[in-house]
């Protein structure tokens, strides 16, 4: 099965892919975003816990990080807050499903992460999201 986004562009010839970190307890939503990201162009790699995460970041520091809000154990904000003290700069999109959108509001007007998106999410609009990301950062 081959999965991208819809009407998606190749990301610019010669230049080094980015390389993303999805972090979500669901291996569906892990499969999902692996194959639609690095059909896109991107370089992914995925963690099924925080904690895996924690150590994936230890090892390599990806250019943007989409990370589940609620996962055993370690939660996705408790995750957030170990990654910073690792990785201070890189940008976090949160993926929520749940009713945790007072502590998404709260990262985000702190300036932890980005921005968030609403599970089901529209890959479109996860494309766009991550493209104005990362063009952020490239300024």
């Amino acid at each position: 099965m081959n999965i991208t986004f819809p009407e998606h562009k190749e990301l610019n010839v010669g230049k080094a892919a980015p390389h993303i970190l999805v972090v979500d307890d669901n291996p569906g939503i892990r499969l999902l975003l692996t194959e639609a990201l690095t059909g896109s162009g991107y370089k992914v790699e995925t963690a099924a816990s925080g904690a895996e995460a924690i150590n994936q970041v230890r090892d390599l520091i990806p250019e943007l990080i989409l990370l589940d809000v609620k996962m055993p154990k370690l939660s996705g904000l408790e995750t957030l807050a170990e990654i910073h003290k690792l990785a201070p700069g890189v940008p976090v999109i949160m993926m929520t499903a749940y009713s945790e959108m007072s502590q998404v509001w709260c990262a985000i007007e702190t300036g932890q992460i980005e921005c968030f998106l609403k599970k089901p999410f529209d890959l479109f609009e996860l494309e766009e999201r991550i493209k104005n990301v990362l063009s952020t950062l490239a300024k």
